[in-house]
């Protein structure tokens, strides 16, 4: 288990960025923590969809607020994807 984890001290040291970038990322529910022992970790898995708020909130000055709506519309054209691919094989079946 502890494998899946990095310490948010360990990971914002190596990525030269901010800890309470990545607590207000957590207290606005875009991201889970995980507590072990009073330290925060991150999973492992989160890490691309950290790598991409930290771009937008340090390279392209986007505030937590405007990361946490463009998340949800990259969720909603995702969700569409995934609903045209399965109307196409459905339509594919149909024929």
């Amino acid at each position: 288990m502890e494998r899946d984890l990095i310490a948010i001290t360990e990971y914002c040291i190596r990525y030269d960025i901010e800890p309470s970038f990545i607590d207000s990322l957590e207290e606005t529910g875009i991201i889970l923590l995980t507590n072990i022992d009073q330290e925060k970790f991150i999973r492992m898995e989160q890490l691309p969809e950290i790598d991409r708020y930290i771009h937008f909130h340090y390279d392209l000055q986007i505030n937590i607020e405007g990361i946490d709506a463009i998340r949800h519309l990259l969720n909603k054209v995702s969700s569409m994807q995934e609903e045209i691919q399965q109307l196409k094989q459905q339509l594919a079946v149909g024929k």
